[in-house]
């Protein structure tokens, strides 16, 4: 019954796929409506012959990782996803992140913390922050295609680049979680969208990411230098967040002073914005 109902579902998502929907010319000799078998296994990246006989119901083998790029290349949305994986027994675990929702109790968690704090995305666009965040970084105070992601930022940004007294080391360190991230979700075209275009921007990008350095997690002390914070030493702490399949969806990052001078200006800077807090209209 299920190779049965493969063969019908494929068969009615291709028919039903435009050449025009698919960026396909539909050429002068076009019968059908729809995408020709050859067509849909170029746009997955997979065999003729391996596609026509996964069409046809054979039982062969097939990885999460082919079977998310046949869906792309026929469009499918998420429910017709979920239902061909199913159809095939598989799970899938790498649902992409741009349909992850941040809870909103993060948001609170955020708040309340009296330091920097923030969350980013697997592909480090920003999801949330607190005031003390967005007094140190300026969040969305640079334009641009990338102008919500903290790696473009971090080499684009001179605003962003100024915080980091020791550049190459902190860049590095992104990096490194950058790439690890990339390698667990690699069905996410945004990784490559966002290194291609950092490619073409900046040269120290490409020295940087060519040294194929990796990074835990785990947290690192930091230096900083803003010019209303001053000198900084800071615990940065990194805590992945998780969807409800207990795949790692979002990372929330945690500021802690280093050293009493750091602390103090934490403090100071709270200072100032609960009191401008307080004289805001209610």
């Amino acid at each position: 019954m299920q190779r049965t109902e493969l063969k019908a579902f494929l068969r009615a998502r291709r028919a039903a796929l435009t050449p025009e929907a698919a960026g396909l010319p539909r050429g002068p000799r076009r019968l059908t409506p729809g995408l020709r078998r050859e067509e849909v296994a170029a746009l997955a990246q997979v065999g003729v012959t391996w596609y026509t006989w996964l069409e046809q119901g054979r039982a062969i083998n097939v990885s999460t990782a082919t079977l998310a790029r046949i869906a792309r290349a026929l469009s499918l949305s998420p429910t017709d996803e979920a239902y061909l994986f199913a159809l095939m027994g598989l799970t899938r675990t790498d649902v992409p992140e741009h349909h992850f929702q941040l809870p909103a109790v993060m948001h609170q968690v955020l708040d309340l913390y009296q330091a920097p704090a923030f969350v980013l995305d697997t592909v480090f666009n920003v999801l949330a922050w607190n005031r003390m965040a967005e007094c140190l970084y300026d969040f969305g105070d640079f334009g641009g295609p990338f102008a919500d992601n903290h790696l473009w930022n971090a080499f684009m940004n001179p605003a962003r680049r100024r915080l980091y007294p020791d550049f190459e080391n902190g860049a590095l360190n992104l990096l490194g979680m950058y790439r690890m991230n990339q390698a667990a979700h690699p069905e996410d075209p945004r990784f490559n969208q966002l290194i291609e275009a950092l490619s073409a921007a900046s040269a120290e990008f490409v020295e940087l990411w060519q040294r194929c350095h990796t990074a835990p997690l785990s947290a690192i002390t930091v230096p900083f230098f803003h010019p209303e914070f001053g000198d900084l030493s800071i615990h940065s702490m990194r805590l992945p967040i998780r969807d409800s399949d207990h795949v790692d969806r979002a990372t929330a990052f945690f500021f802690a002073p280093a050293n009493a001078a750091t602390a103090a200006s934490f403090a100071r800077v709270a200072r100032r914005l609960t009191a401008e807090q307080a004289t805001q209209p209610a």
